[in-house]
């Protein structure tokens, strides 16, 4: 997906002016990883205020950013987000849930993460659309759906499942990091990497030579997501161990 920078963060500057004009805390919709790294990156925060991302729960991909005046506190609990607990006798995926709020013009800047879990399913999204969906969304395909409104968003005790790679690899670059992620030659994983197929932090990276620190995110399309958990020492030959976490 292309991002309109600028339009990115003149959306972000309103949040600061809107901030100081009305003296109260504001909320930006809900930023994707990828809208978050490039905030991080190009945007420089004006003195005086206190901000934070806040997606719900700890480990949220999707979040919204909170502009709070200099007097006052960033909290979580003023974010404009709620839960909804989902249940169905059939488990379904995350892609079922989505398109079925995506059907109910529900747009990406107004969801959150959606976490399926072992029993149910959270859904996270912005508070003004909730009644919505707590009134709309009685089936996905052809099962019933039972939709709960969790009081408190931050009581939800999300566990992401990962599986945890083992690698030695020539060093910390990224065509290195993608061959052993996905298990391919490193030159297939460069040609995927020059190819625009992988991401670093959620940002395209099209240079194999650039390199990557322990708790990055590496995307490889067609392979999954990563987290470069830790960096191990070398070994004889000056490989170096690398242990992955693999979303699952």
């Amino acid at each position: 997906m292309n991002y309109d920078k600028k339009l990115l963060t003149a959306r972000i500057e309103d949040l600061f002016s809107l901030c100081e004009k009305y003296s109260s805390p504001r909320f930006s919709d809900f930023l994707d990883g990828a809208e978050q790294a490039i905030i991080n990156k190009e945007f420089t925060i004006p003195y005086g205020y206190n901000t934070m991302l806040w997606g719900g729960f700890d480990g949220a991909e999707k979040k919204i950013m909170g502009v709070f005046p200099q007097w006052e506190e960033a909290d979580t609990s003023a974010f404009p987000i709620t839960c909804i607990k989902a249940e169905t006798a059939v488990p379904l995926t995350h892609r079922d849930y989505l398109g079925s709020l995506m059907s109910l013009g529900v747009t990406s800047s107004r969801l959150g993460d959606i976490a399926v879990t072992d029993s149910c399913v959270y859904i996270f999204l912005h508070e003004d659309i909730s009644e919505y969906i707590l009134s709309s969304m009685h089936r996905i395909g052809n099962q019933h759906v039972a939709l709960t409104l969790v009081p408190d968003a931050a009581s939800v005790n999300i566990e992401r499942k990962y599986k945890t790679i083992e690698a030695v690899c020539a060093s910390n670059r990224l065509d290195a990091l993608t061959a052993a992620a996905a298990n391919i030659s490193r030159s297939e994983a460069a040609r995927l990497v020059e190819g625009g197929k992988v991401k670093l932090n959620h940002l395209e990276v099209c240079k194999p030579s650039e390199t990557a620190e322990e708790g990055d995110l590496l995307s490889v399309r067609g392979s999954g997501r990563y987290i470069v958990y830790k960096f191990g020492a070398q070994t004889r030959k000056k490989r170096l161990h690398v242990t992955l976490k693999k979303y699952i």
